[in-house]
């Protein structure tokens, strides 16, 4: 170990600020279905990935966008869910692991997901 001054720092994975908006529509369709449309934005500020707050430490702001499409009959009891995860498709470093010096000083890095296109059905009874 080594001795740091660590006061002022920011704590580990922790950014001043960090938002979530989502909006929902609902469109009312024939023979009791109904289609929702939904869209969700995280947003988070630079922060760090250890208590330095060094160049190294630092992980960029990131952003990440999701919707969906949802067909619903809740008579049937069925629900049929088009959704994309990550739509812009960007891979920021969400967060970072510095092994210890013993063991080389290796980095593990953390991503967002690349984009996933998916298609759900529920159906219950």
């Amino acid at each position: 170990g080594f001795s740091a001054d660590l006061s002022g720092n920011s704590l580990p994975n922790a950014p001043e600020l960090t938002f979530n908006i989502g909006a929902q529509y609902r469109i009312v369709l024939p023979s009791s279905w109904d289609l929702m449309i939904r869209g969700d934005y995280y947003r988070q500020s630079d922060s760090y990935a250890r208590v330095y707050n060094s160049e190294y430490d630092r992980l960029k702001a990131w952003g990440n966008l999701n919707l969906s499409a949802t067909l619903i009959n809740p008579d049937k009891n069925i629900a049929v869910q088009v959704y994309v995860k990550n739509v812009l498709d960007d891979t920021p470093i969400t967060d970072a692991y510095t092994g210890p010096d013993e063991l080389g000083n290796f980095t593990n890095v953390f991503t967002l997901d690349p984009r996933i296109i998916g298609v759900s059905v529920r159906k219950t009874f």
